[in-house]
């Protein structure tokens, strides 16, 4: 007997269905958010939650994602279904991976992965991927050479069986991390996550009357690409050609080149980034999936950026990458830190639209790459500490506004209260404010960095030393301005005085010091001409002393006191 054929969606049932969608995975963050043990999700917020339908196609993504998770989550479930466990799995098992080809691009970040059963037949697969505190490996550092040193890889495997734990993979994770009980605290979470999607998404198709997914699946995708495709289409087309180079990474005597050629058709977009340089023996590497994020992102938010993230908004952007290259490594290359990378790809590409688009655009910014800090060693009795630190540049500016001061960017990671991180750690911040005149001069000025002392105290809880990993920096690329505005200083850090390595490791002993000025974002237009009363509030602010007022802008303004 033939099936009677399913009923289209109406307009209204797409959008009521869509939202629906995204609002199941933010309830399921939430759930992440309160029943994890780490800041690093607490309040840092670097996880994404995500539901895909049976053949691996992403319909939606939590709200508060990073955007490294954006070109990421689109190929993990694909990815999972290479393994016949997972294609083969029954209600309540549980996958999990931390492979940085098959997911996130490092180990640090763990995915797990559930498929979702309703009435005794697979309806859809939930994913929640978040940033651990530890992996073990070595701390925070850029030098590690091959992915062996970075930590405990963890293959495609089962996590719970028909609802029950396997106690023999926790065990294998605890052995080999540091801080445990909040590393399998958050995977837990995750489950909990997982579940909480699962749940919600059930009572949706129950409410709807739905016996799938697919013909809700088809209308975001084929809906979302289309609306991407109109956007690109309002771009002048043509090719236009941008590189930069870093040089210095981790006591890596040759330069890093990045190459971009931009290829803007009618309504696709393709990035090819031949010619950039091959894998380092160094922790940079990107894998593909977070070139992809980091080549997406930018392209959404400035096309697009109202449509909820699906796999439909990826489908007119084709990014290609030289394989065993620095922004597509082979295993089994070192990518602890490959944001250091991945987070020029979004000025790279601002970099070759603005000579199309470039009222559209905005200058470097100062937290590019992210800076990101760990702080570890044990107090007198033997309890081990891990703390995570987060400092945030200025945004570079755009043509009609000034840069934002101490935003993440690209990452758009939520900064860790002080409180928090002096509470994990013994260590204390002496100083946490804006850096007069790192902000770059402009019609409309770049954003501020800041200027951040952190002290061991000298009766610090501490045996032995603190082991510190600050990632961050500019490498010899500058931070650049648009349409005549300025450029940006490099960074500085150093200890007791003495200058520092980024992304190196550092001992800390009780009485030192640790200075970080990080820098702000580059300007846009002629500082020249600088709105009068803008400049005078940004000098009584303090954003720009008196001589860079009279120097940058041709100004003489005196700070009231």
């Amino acid at each position: 007997m033939d099936r009677a054929p399913v009923p289209a969606l109406t307009p209204l049932q797409v959008e009521l269905l869509w939202r629906r969608l995204v609002t199941t995975v933010d309830e399921a963050a939430t759930t992440l958010v309160r029943t994890s043990f780490s800041s690093v999700i607490r309040d840092f917020h670097d996880y994404a939650c995500a539901i895909f339908d049976p053949s691996g196609r992403m319909l939606a993504q939590s709200t508060h994602s990073t955007p490294g998770l954006l070109g990421i989550l689109p190929f993990t479930i694909p990815n999972f279904l290479g393994h016949a466990g997972f294609r083969a799995a029954k209600p309540g098992d549980v996958f999990v991976t931390n492979d940085p080809w098959l997911a996130s691009g490092h180990l640090i970040d763990i995915t797990v992965a559930m498929p979702v059963f309703r009435r005794g037949q697979l309806v859809a697969y939930v994913l929640v991927v978040v940033h651990h505190l530890n992996v073990g490996g070595r701390l925070a550092t850029l030098e590690s050479r091959d992915v062996y040193e970075e930590g405990l890889k963890i293959p495609i495997v089962r996590l719970y069986r028909e609802g029950e734990p396997e106690e023999t993979v926790f065990e294998f994770i605890r052995a080999n991390v540091r801080e445990p009980d909040k590393v399998t605290g958050d995977i837990r979470a995750q489950v909990a996550a997982s579940h909480a999607a699962a749940t919600r998404l059930a009572a949706i198709m129950d409410d709807a009357q739905l016996d799938g997914l697919e013909l809700l699946a088809d209308e975001i995708i084929l809906r979302s690409e289309a609306s991407m495709r109109r956007a690109i289409r309002e771009l002048p087309q043509g090719e236009f050609e941008a590189e930069m180079t870093l040089s210095g990474v981790a006591g890596y005597t040759e330069p890093v080149r990045l190459a971009l050629r931009t290829t803007i058709g009618d309504g696709a977009i393709k990035l090819d980034y031949a010619g950039s340089s091959g894998q380092i023996p160094r922790a940079i590497n990107v894998t593909l999936n977070m070139t992809r994020s980091y080549s997406v992102y930018p392209l959404k938010c400035l096309l697009d950026p109202e449509v909820p993230n699906n796999e439909g908004c990826m489908r007119p952007i084709e990014i290609v990458a030289p394989e065993a290259s620095v922004l597509n490594a082979r295993f089994p290359a070192a990518t602890w830190g490959r944001t250091v990378i991945a987070h020029m790809l979004p000025e790279l590409i601002m970099r070759c639209l603005a000579r199309a688009v470039p009222e559209r655009l905005v200058a470097g910014s100062g937290s590019t790459p992210l800076w990101y800090g760990n702080f570890t060693g044990r107090r007198r009795d033997g309890r081990s500490f891990y703390a995570v630190v987060t400092f945030n540049g200025g945004l570079g500016a755009r043509a009609t506004r000034d840069g934002i001061s101490c935003l993440s960017y690209p990452a758009n990671v939520a900064s860790i209260p002080i409180e928090v991180i002096e509470g994990d750690a013994p260590i204390r911040f002496d100083v946490k404010s804006f850096a007069t005149d790192s902000a770059g001069a402009g019609r409309q000025r770049g954003g501020a960095g800041q200027r951040v002392v952190i002290r061991v105290p000298d009766d610090a809880d501490l045996d032995g030393h603190i082991l510190a990993g600050v990632r961050g920096g500019r490498f010899g690329v500058p931070i650049y301005g648009l349409e005549g505005g300025n450029e940006v200083p490099e960074p500085i850090a150093e200890v007791n005085g003495r200058r520092v390595v980024l992304g190196t490791q550092i001992e800390l002993r009780a009485g030192d010091v640790l200075e970080l000025t990080v820098p702000g974002g580059g300007g846009f237009g002629n500082p020249r001409d600088r709105d009068r009363q803008s400049l005078e509030d940004d000098v009584r602010d303090g954003i720009v002393s008196s001589a860079a007022a009279q120097s940058l802008y041709g100004a003489t303004v005196e700070k009231v006191r």
